[in-house]
């Protein structure tokens, strides 16, 4: 049970940073993209695909390994 309810508040940071107005970076983004314009387009695109997997289909992996690229 535990496990469940953690898998419930990770995928809701998720959805959360989604859904949100602000970037990783700082800047002001549009409510239902990952990224800033700008950070979206750092990224090689195979990692802007793989944005558009849904939230418990990959897209978490796909959201940390964009940070992490977007960060290194």
């Amino acid at each position: 049970m535990a496990s469940h309810a953690r898998k419930i508040r990770e995928r809701r940071f998720y959805f959360d940073e989604l859904m949100s107005e602000g970037c990783q970076c700082g800047k002001s983004k549009r409510s239902g993209y990952s990224f800033w314009f700008s950070c979206y387009w750092k990224l090689p695109m195979h990692m802007q695909r793989d944005l558009y997997k849904l939230i418990g289909e990959g897209y978490e992996e796909a959201y940390e390994a964009a940070v992490e690229f977007l960060t290194n």
